[in-house]
């Protein structure tokens, strides 16, 4: 049963994980994201991101492509592989949009993508269509 978050009372808000080591993407991501009834956690690393995930356990990582410490398409393929983290949906933030970007990202598994610069109309579609899946639990 599919349900819309927005219309359930004593739910808690969907958490989004913003990951880019340009500040200046992860604080347009946050305004993009700011009118929906979301929790937002940010990183600016690979592997602090991956410690982030492991821990909080988001409904939606928009994931850089590429990171220092670790790429997006290897945490991509980490958050996949792990049952505890089935639920996780992710979107791909890639500053190329030529089609070896895209098989790179979509054979890493990713559930979306966006591309740089980000369109907001976008990405906020993307997301409200992740939103509107998660399940709520029986």
């Amino acid at each position: 049963m599919r349900l819309h978050l927005d219309k359930i009372v004593g739910v808690m808000k969907p958490k989004i994980l913003i990951v880019d080591d340009v500040r200046a993407i992860v604080e347009q991501e946050k305004e993009i994201l700011a009118p929906l009834d979301v929790q937002i956690l940010t990183s600016e690393h690979g592997t602090e991101a991956l410690k982030l995930i492991t821990q909080e356990k988001p409904d939606i990582v928009l994931l850089d492509l590429m990171l220092p410490g670790m790429n997006g398409d290897t945490i991509c393929k980490f958050i996949k592989a792990r049952p505890e983290l089935s639920h996780t949906s992710v979107v791909m933030v890639t500053a190329r949009d030529d089609e070896r970007e895209l098989q790179r990202c979509f054979a890493s598994g990713c559930d979306a993508y966006v591309t740089k610069p980000i369109d907001t109309e976008d990405l906020l579609n993307k997301i409200q269509i992740l939103i509107d899946e998660i399940e709520e639990p029986i």
